[in-house]
């Protein structure tokens, strides 16, 4: 299936029955015969809402790159959230659902000019530098934008962006300050991003120190700047891991921007969305082998390294969906997964010791949390096609988003076969009066 259909199935409104449930049914049905996502719409739509409760002075402009399903960016279009994008596709993705420009942060410090001058005719007024050859290329082709000069902070993460992206803050950034003045164009703000999967909470106070520190010399400077971007890089495996962070970053704000005249904004994305997919992988063959002088079960599925599972992360688990009746205390086995490419190094999870009951092709595995970074990384390798997904949303959220000018009716179904597969995604049939004569292989 094309990748630009992933997500565009409608949304099944659940009465009376839990995204597990739809799950459950789509596989002892039968008629499901390749892996796919479920996607909880009630899931993101509370981790919006916690965001909101925890820090309320904090506009979020969601980092569509963690997860840009259909109805993912639907869903924050629609509760109102800004959007991070740091691509001209990504900008098209938001206008096309009727968001405004002005709504959007180009969060990318390193753009082509061709990537400036789409921005600007799309009518994005904010991106973000961190170097002087950047303001040049910025004074060429897009000398009425917004900046916000994105520095560099320390952090424990998973991802650390500042390896690639930001400014020093000691060494560089007062000078590019100063640059882009004698350029005449105009900086508004300091963005940083503590990394993916942040750790350490006490880097955001940091970097909002740090920010602190350029606002006051740029206001010495006869300058002003009015925007803070805090960034994401909140954890993710649970609803309740931006509570301290959460704390810290509303007393600095409190203690060093109290001014209400400045927004103060954040690009929050694997924590959105991680926790609303699960992705549910069935098994296509298995071999038990001996490997250093003890048992393995391998298992072939239907998705792998080139797919959705190119990336694990530590709070993603993966176990057999369902047990047998009447089975307690199964006999966990050391487990090899591989992905269904002929490639060797298809294996996925490699860096974790895997144990499973034993499985059966009749078996499916569940994969969770796979909401952030999964579908957006798989691969044409070998056009092996990407697992699609079924979003579903409850009676209750359901009634709040109808009625939205993102959604269109036909987006939803109600009362619908819980059980009904997605639709296949083989290619259509070459007729063979087309077939051209090459070498062929012989039959006896």
């Amino acid at each position: 299936m094309d990748s630009q259909l992933m997500g565009k199935t409608s949304v099944i409104v659940l009465d009376n029955h839990t995204p597990g449930d739809v799950a459950k049914a789509m596989i002892e049905d039968g008629r499901q015969k390749e892996p796919f996502y479920i996607f909880d719409m009630d899931e993101a739509y509370r981790r919006v809402e916690y965001f909101r409760k925890m820090m309320p002075r904090v506009e979020m402009f969601y980092a569509m790159k963690a997860n840009d399903s259909d109805k993912m960016i639907k869903l924050a279009a629609a509760l109102g959230l800004g959007f991070d994008c740091a691509s001209p596709g990504e900008i098209r993705k938001i206008l096309e659902l009727g968001v405004s420009p002005q709504s959007i942060i180009f969060a990318a410090p390193c753009k082509t000019p061709d990537w400036m001058m789409y921005a600007r005719q799309s009518g994005v007024r904010h991106t973000t530098f961190d170097s002087s050859y950047e303001l040049k290329k910025i004074k060429q082709y897009w000398s009425d934008v917004g900046l916000l000069i994105r520095i560099k902070v320390d952090s424990d993460s998973i991802y650390k962006l500042g390896d690639k992206f930001g400014c020093d803050f000691e060494t560089e950034a007062t000078d590019l300050l100063d640059e882009a003045a004698s350029l005449g164009l105009k900086v508004v703000g300091v963005a940083f991003h503590v990394g993916s999967s942040c750790s350490s909470a006490h880097s955001h106070v940091e970097g909002l120190q740090n920010a602190r520190a350029l606002f006051d010399y740029e206001l010495r400077a006869g300058r002003g700047m009015s925007i803070v971007d805090i960034g994401g890089g909140f954890l993710s495996d649970r609803n309740d891991r931006i509570d301290q962070v959460s704390k810290l970053i509303n007393t600095t704000l409190e203690e060093l921007f109290p001014e209400r005249s400045i927004q103060i904004i954040a690009e929050p994305g694997r924590y959105l969305c991680d926790t609303s997919c699960n992705l549910y992988c069935n098994i296509n063959n298995i071999r038990r082998v001996t490997r250093g002088g003890e048992k393995v079960n391998m298992i072939y599925m239907n998705d792998g390294l080139y797919g959705c599972l190119r990336f694990n992360d530590p709070p993603q688990t993966v176990k057999r969906f369902g047990r047998p009746e009447g089975v307690i205390n199964e006999k966990l086995e050391k487990t090899i997964l591989w992905g269904p490419s002929c490639d060797s190094t298809d294996r996925v999870m490699e860096n974790m010791e895997i144990m499973l009951p034993a499985c059966t092709p009749l078996d499916w595995l569940i994969f969770t949390p796979q909401g952030a970074y999964t579908f957006g990384f798989a691969t044409p390798f070998s056009c092996l096609p990407k697992p699609q997904m079924r979003s579903v949303v409850s009676q209750q959220l359901w009634a709040k988003l109808k009625d939205s000018k993102v959604f269109n009716p036909e987006d939803f179904e109600q009362n619908p076969d819980i059980s009904a597969p997605l639709p296949s995604s083989l290619p259509p049939l070459i007729k063979k009066s087309t077939f051209l004569k090459s070498y062929t292989l012989k039959t006896n």
